[in-house]
């Protein structure tokens, strides 16, 4: 098999780089298509995801302390809503983010570019 993948490579049939794969968290791998129980002939979906970011809430409404105590954590950093969206031509003029009271979100920092995103 060796041989016959360094032959194809030597003649340029196969190349290195990324593609967007399926990924199975229940076997911790890559799946193709044929390899799922359910859900064949679905492929990877792209979405865009904008930076929105979190200023400090100024009218002091009790469901905003969660918000205030992350700006007192990580205030130095920038702090951002990221919503995702299939349509990212909708987005331009964006100001506002609403959010879901009783949802459940998780606030993660990114170490590249040092900022906390909440999703």
């Amino acid at each position: 098999i060796r041989w016959q993948f360094n032959v194809l490579r030597e003649k340029g049939k196969i190349k290195f780089g990324k593609r967007n794969n399926v990924y199975s968290i229940v076997d911790g791998q890559v799946c193709a298509d044929h390899d799922r129980s359910e859900g064949e002939g679905v492929g990877p979906q792209e979405y865009v995801l904008i930076k929105l970011k979190v200023l400090d809430p100024d009218h002091g409404q009790e469901r905003h302390e969660k918000m205030k105590a992350l700006l007192g954590k990580y205030g130095d950093k920038g702090i951002y809503f990221v919503p995702a969206t299939l349509r990212p031509e909708t987005m331009y003029g964006q100001t506002n983010c609403f959010v879901l009271p009783e949802g459940e979100y998780g606030a993660y920092y990114i170490d590249a570019t040092d900022e906390v995103f909440i999703m």
